[in-house]
């Protein structure tokens, strides 16, 4: 029996429901899994033949001490899925520029750089954005992330303004659809495609988040927004035990908001075989190594 680790947070400390699921269907493939607060320094790791990065929801409001965490398994030895080159080039969402150059479509972006002076209306002005939504580079659930219209510019500056101070942000055009069709979440396992799920706003909101009201259906998208999907996961050069590709169809076209390669939620209880289809991926890359 092999002993790998499921890293979490502290709010889960003994994993979420979701990756319980995944633990289950590992246990016939000989893989014990333990849970790993990723910030606890008590936690042993001796034994651990593996860390599979799985909810650690919280490593945006300590980036550089969760990328320590990582290189520090690095330097132990202990493999890291998805890998510490994936984890470093995905933690920043400036990985969307390069993932834009390559003929990805993505929403219209401005990025600020930290300690800018940038002043909110004229940049909305210049780019001819009416709505935009506005965030952090390095951030997750919504953190820090606000629509505005062009008119309501001045009003948030201020607020803008310090956050410039202290981090890169990033102005994207807000895309309509959202608020109708959804956002949609595409899962992949060993770069294969396994399920796909909605993720629809409240009424009045575009935060697709459950925790802002937001809901969840399995989704069986077109052949055509799988196959895009798909696309995006092989212009990845490394490995990926796991992916999400969270994008937005518009005309038939995905839009990419996010391409989720550290720590997403992978939504396996839309899918009975799902966390059997991750565990295979689990048990056969440790067979790699």
């Amino acid at each position: 029996m092999k002993t790998i680790g499921f890293a979490t947070y502290s709010e889960e400390p003994q994993l979420t429901k979701d990756d319980l699921l995944v633990v289950a269907a590992l246990h016939p493939l000989s893989i014990n899994v333990v849970p790993v607060v990723w910030d606890d320094p008590s936690v042993d790791l001796r034994q651990i033949e593996a860390v599979v990065i799985r909810s650690c929801w919280d490593y945006h409001l300590k980036p550089d001490r969760f990328l320590q965490w990582v290189d520090t398994l690095d330097q132990a030895s202990i493999p890291v899925f998805n890998s510490n080159a994936i984890v470093r080039w995905n933690f920043d969402k400036h990985y969307l520029q390069e993932l834009a150059a390559q003929g990805v479509a993505i929403p219209r972006t401005i990025w600020i750089e930290p300690g800018a002076q940038a002043d909110l209306a004229t940049i909305l002005r210049e780019h001819d954005l009416a709505e935009a939504v506005i965030k952090p580079t390095i951030s997750l659930s919504a953190y820090q992330t606000w629509r505005i219209s062009a008119d309501e510019a001045r009003a948030h500056q201020d607020a803008f303004a310090q956050l410039v101070a202290e981090r890169g942000m990033m102005i994207q055009e807000f895309i309509p659809e959202v608020t109708t069709s959804g956002e949609l979440s595409l899962m992949f396992f060993g770069k294969v495609y396994s399920h796909a799920v909605y993720k629809r706003p409240r009424q009045g909101d575009f935060r697709v988040q459950t925790d802002f009201g937001g809901t969840r259906e399995i989704a069986a998208p077109p052949q055509s927004v799988i196959a895009q999907a798909q696309a995006i996961v092989d212009s990845i050069a490394e490995p990926l035990q796991f992916a999400r590709v969270d994008g937005i169809e518009v005309e038939g076209r995905l839009v990419l908001m996010e391409l989720e390669l550290i720590d997403p939620l992978l939504f396996f209880s839309y899918d009975p075989a799902a966390a059997q289809r991750f565990a295979e991926v689990i048990a056969q890359t440790l067979e790699k190594w």
